[in-house]
């Protein structure tokens, strides 16, 4: 998920770039046919280009997430104008701090009319004589006799400086305001996407690991009651196999306890536990049934969803084996490159009517492999008149 969120802050910065530099070559184009210095509002113009990014760059990451989707919309808004004062304000003012000199009356005014008022003369440059002949120019601000007497060497810092002709990089208010107003709005409505978005995809997760945990719960443990009879059987014939059949079934249910809540396990781990298990039935079922089990190719580092191929092995031994009749489970499990393949085979065989209202294995299996592997497995099962059969194709990259 955080890939995800990075890759998305990525595309919004590439977006505000293919958004804002245009807007600059479009100011840059309209005016620079008559230019005085054509650096002159290049600091000006980078630091405003960088407030851009910035302020795009938190109100996608921080001021949406924290206050907006928070309902604290007061907040927000007092953040977001004051971010967007400041992106228009800032820039002007750091290049006339560091490169001009202050306003000739350093009050409020002052500063204000330097700043505003240059704003205004560059956006209505007709009624200054932009494009009249140099005898009829007529600035849209004239100073009063008292401060042209004040500044014999030339005007003022707002005159020298070149504003009331508009440097060619020079970004009116305006359009700063307009750049602002786009990036914000673009930045919002992705913010509140990828947020939306985010929680879709925990509340999904959250939902599938509930499931998980309601399937792994119902993995029917019918054959603990069955192996114990069995082994108090084989106690009572003093039979040799008892104790290491004990062995073999506290090794399976410790792997039960311990492993099974684990999102996976090694593959050699799973395929140990089922050859206990396969061992366990044999003990308990003696000749009642023909066994035929077969393990090739090499586990390597794999891992897999814990008892996600034994319930498929635990079906046949709960559906394929009866007393009455002669029974055949057939287990074959070959691991090639990064690919598993499973197939298990047992004939039908009567079962009472309590094993037929108990039976989730198979529904519980498909239901994992659905969830943990979605797009990455083939189950083909064949359930035919006398036989049944299980053929899953598993990748495990």
């Amino acid at each position: 998920m955080m890939t995800w969120q990075k890759n998305h802050t990525t595309s919004l910065l590439i977006g505000i770039l293919l958004i804002v530099l245009p807007v600059f070559y479009f100011v840059y184009a309209g005016v620079s046919w008559r230019p005085l210095n054509p650096h002159e509002h290049l600091v000006q113009n980078g630091i405003a280009y960088l407030f851009f990014l910035l302020f795009s760059y938190f109100n996608h990451t921080v001021f949406v997430p924290r206050w907006f989707l928070a309902k604290q919309y007061r907040r927000y808004a007092i953040v977001a104008i004051s971010c967007v004062l400041a992106a228009a304000y800032l820039p002007y003012r750091i290049e006339q701090w560091v490169f001009f000199k202050p306003p000739l009356e350093k009050t409020p005014m002052g500063w204000f009319r330097q700043l505003f008022m240059e704003e205004m003369m560059l956006s209505r440059p007709f009624e200054r004589g932009f494009h009249s002949h140099p005898g009829d120019h007529k600035p849209f601000f004239k100073p009063s006799d008292k401060q042209a007497s004040s500044f014999p060497d030339g005007p003022p810092p707002m005159e020298r400086s070149g504003f009331h002709h508009g440097g060619p990089f020079t970004l009116l208010l305006p359009v700063k305001l307009a750049i602002l107003f786009l990036l914000g709005s673009v930045s919002t409505l992705l913010s509140v996407s990828v947020q939306t978005s985010n929680r879709l995809r925990k509340v999904e997760n959250d939902q599938l690991q509930a499931e998980l945990q309601q399937l792994k719960a119902q993995i029917h443990p019918h054959f603990l009651f069955n192996t114990l009879n069995s082994i108090y059987a084989l106690a009572i014939r003093h039979d040799e196999r008892t104790a290491d059949t004990i062995v073999k079934l506290s090794e399976f249910m410790r792997y039960m306890i311990r492993d099974a809540h684990r999102d996976t396990v090694p593959l050699e781990t799973e395929i140990k536990y089922i050859a206990n298990y396969i061992d366990l039935q044999k003990a308990r079922l003696q000749d009642a049934v023909q066994i035929d089990y077969r393990l090739t190719g090499e586990m390597d580092h794999w891992q897999i969803a814990p008892l996600l191929l034994f319930s498929f092995i635990e079906n046949a031994f709960k559906y394929g084996v009866s007393p009455e009749e002669d029974s055949l489970i057939t287990i074959h499990l070959d691991i090639q490159n990064n690919e598993l393949r499973l197939y298990v085979l047992n004939n039908k065989v009567q079962i009472s009517q309590f094993e037929k209202s108990t039976g989730v294995g198979l529904q519980n299996a498909r239901e994992r492999l659905r969830l943990l592997y979605p797009a990455a497995h083939t189950l083909i099962i064949d359930d035919a008149l006398t036989h049944f059969s299980v053929n899953l194709t598993l990748s495990l990259s």
